[in-house]
C-alpha cells in the first residue's frame, strides 16, 4: 500500500525540466547575501536583474517606543538603506510584503507608505501574523529590479 501511494505521488510530481534547472542555477550569491550594518538579514540577486531583500523590522528602540507608522517607516528605511548597498532606490522597489501583527493597524502603514513613497508605490500584500521578531508590530520584505 505504502509502495502505491509513493508511485501515485510521483505519477503527479512534476518532473523537473531544463527550465527549472537553469532558474536554479542563475541564483547566485553576493556578498550582499551576508548580512549587513543596517539588517541581520540578508540580500540575494538573481541574474534577471531582481533584487530579494529579506524581510526588514524596526529595531528594538523604535518597537519600544513608536507606533506601527513609525515601526513601517524604520523597516521601509532599512530596505532603502539595503537597496542602495545594491544600487536601487526607492523607486526600484517593485514589490512588498507586509507582515502586522494586528491588521487594525493597516490604515498606519498605508500613511507610512505615502509618506515614504514619492509618487508611485510598489505593489503590496498585507499578511496576519501573531508575532515577530523583537516584538514589532510589522516586518517588511520586498523586490527590486535594477534598470
Amino acid at each position: 500500500m505504502a509502495e502505491s501511494r509513493t508511485q501515485a505521488r510521483n505519477a503527479v510530481e512534476p518532473a523537473e525540466t531544463s527550465e527549472q534547472t537553469n532558474i536554479n542555477s542563475s541564483v547566485t550569491r553576493s556578498e550582499g547575501d551576508q548580512p549587513t550594518e543596517h539588517s541581520v538579514y540578508g540580500t540575494r540577486q538573481q541574474d534577471s536583474q531582481l533584487v530579494f531583500f529579506d524581510g526588514q523590522f524596526p529595531d528594538a528602540e523604535t518597537v519600544r517606543s513608536g507606533d506601527v507608522q513609525e515601526q513601517t517607516l524604520a523597516a521601509l528605511d532599512q530596505i532603502r538603506a539595503m537597496a542602495a548597498e545594491s544600487g536601487l532606490e526607492p523607486r526600484d522597489l517593485m514589490r512588498t510584503t507586509v507582515y502586522l501583527a494586528e491588521m487594525d493597524q493597516l490604515p498606519a502603514v498605508k500613511r507610512a507608505y505615502a509618506a515614504f513613497f514619492d509618487g508611485q508605490r510598489p505593489s503590496r500584500t498585507v499578511v496576519g501574523v501573531a508575532r515577530l521578531p523583537n516584538d514589532a508590530a510589522v516586518q517588511i520584505e520586498a523586490t527590486g529590479v535594477k534598470r
